[in-house]
């Protein structure tokens, strides 16, 4: 087994490094990881604002009255929160592009604001909305790398308009970014106007059409989602933050998923929703307790065995775990390298992901709703906020119920082992 270890981090290692290393990975994490405040506060409120009881309905329209109770989330803090999800991710994105090739962040985020809005649509009612939210997430990776490539290169060719050394340094960083801005502006303002001769219309359009449906389509299947899970788990195995590196290629994608479905559910809570698999649902099924779904096991392990060192390890990872956070016993059971318990390490989340696909696709269970669920919310309440059902809420018990029957026979046979251990000291 050690041998195999081994060899596995020989050939494992160098390609996480590069992933960690990546500044066009790192930086979409970056900018991703920015919305969530607003997201949360985005999510929240709709839990407030929509929670399917009749009489607390009733209650708050009789306290603030039907106008404002019926527009104050979704007219005024959905805009604003959720609403905005692409205008942070862009900012997020261009900001930390920038600062990893050592440029002045500031203005390069000024310079991707400007390049982005040129290319969003105008009517008679201004720039759409939509045009701000998770709904353009690719199309602002894109502006945001694009940008930050012209301003690297023209700062590397010395395309810049250089002021005297007296001049102050922030007044300077704006001069210096005057030719990258130039640039930037005239290239997003011909790709506005060649695209719009085509059929697409729009840049948003073109995006969505040629990379942004494709991707989401393949990333949240039943396939794609599976493998997501099997490597997730894998990399865990090794003691490597696998939840980190999936979801530096898989976020974009469960976003997406997630901001189509919120789009749909915001018009009609009983319409159809696109995509079973979006962020939450791998916040709130795959990773349910933790990766491997491993609270059932926490749980067996704290009052089922024997051996002392399991049953500690046990009792200290239960709290963490019903809040999703389950390093304490992949580290010290440990579930890393330990060779008894990866077949249940890989089999429980990838059950319980055919489970809850199957228990969607099926109508037993609605789809996610798009609603943000805090990756903390335990069970089965994550699961209720993830779908606005109870429904949603039991298939997370019945996932963790059928993990804990899963990992029981394994765990048994492990506790036998360090009882013998502990008995021959």
């Amino acid at each position: 087994m050690e041998k195999f270890s081994e060899k596995i981090e020989s050939k494992l290692y160098p390609m996480i490094e590069w992933v960690q290393s990546n500044k066009y990975l790192s930086a979409i994490q970056f900018g991703l990881l920015m919305t969530m405040p607003v997201l949360l506060v985005g999510a929240f409120a709709c839990v407030i604002s929509d929670l399917p009881i009749q009489a607390y309905q009733d209650l708050m329209i009789s306290i603030f009255g039907e106008t404002v109770w019926g527009e104050w989330n979704w007219s005024v803090v959905n805009v604003a929160t959720m609403g905005l999800t692409g205008l942070i991710a862009l900012v997020g994105t261009s900001y930390q592009l920038a600062k990893f090739d050592k440029l002045d962040a500031i203005p390069n985020v000024a310079i991707a604001l400007m390049s982005y809005f040129i290319l969003l649509p105008s009517g008679e009612g201004g720039i759409p909305v939509s045009g701000l939210g998770a709904q353009a997430l690719f199309l602002v990776i894109i502006v945001a790398i694009i940008t930050e490539e012209i301003y690297k290169i023209c700062k590397k060719k010395n395309l810049t308009v250089k002021m005297p050394e007296s001049v102050p340094a922030f007044v300077s960083q704006q001069f210096t970014a005057l030719v990258p801005a130039v640039v930037s502006g005239i290239l997003f303002l011909v790709i506005r106007y060649v695209i719009a001769a085509t059929p697409y219309g729009t840049a948003s359009n073109l995006v969505y059409s040629l990379l942004q449906a494709p991707l989401t389509n393949v990333g949240t299947s039943l396939f794609g989602t599976i493998v997501f899970t099997f490597l997730n788990s894998f990399f865990w195995l090794f003691g490597i933050h696998g939840t980190e590196l999936v979801s530096t290629v898989a976020q974009p994608l469960w976003y997406a998923a997630r901001a189509a479905n919120f789009e749909v559910f915001a018009s009609s809570a009983l319409a159809a929703r696109p995509y079973i698999a979006t962020q939450d649902f791998a916040n709130m099924i795959i990773c349910l307790t933790g990766t491997g779904i491993t609270l059932p096991l926490c749980v067996e392990m704290a009052f089922l065995c024997k051996s002392e060192r399991i049953k500690k390890v046990g009792k200290l990872s239960i709290i963490p775990g019903v809040f999703n956070v389950n390093e304490p016993v992949i580290f010290g059971l440990p579930l890393v390298m330990n060779p008894v318990m990866i077949i249940p390490f890989f089999l429980a989340p990838m059950v319980t992901v055919l489970i809850s696909f199957g228990a969607m696709y099926f109508g037993i269970v609605p789809y996610p709703t798009g609603v943000t669920v805090p990756w903390t919310m335990p069970a089965p309440f994550g699961g209720w906020m993830m779908c606005n059902s109870w429904l949603g809420g039991l298939l997370q018990l019945v996932v963790l119920a059928v993990s804990g029957v899963i990992y029981y026979p394994f765990i048994r046979a492990l506790d036998k082992k360090y009882v013998e251990e502990e008995q021959a000291r």
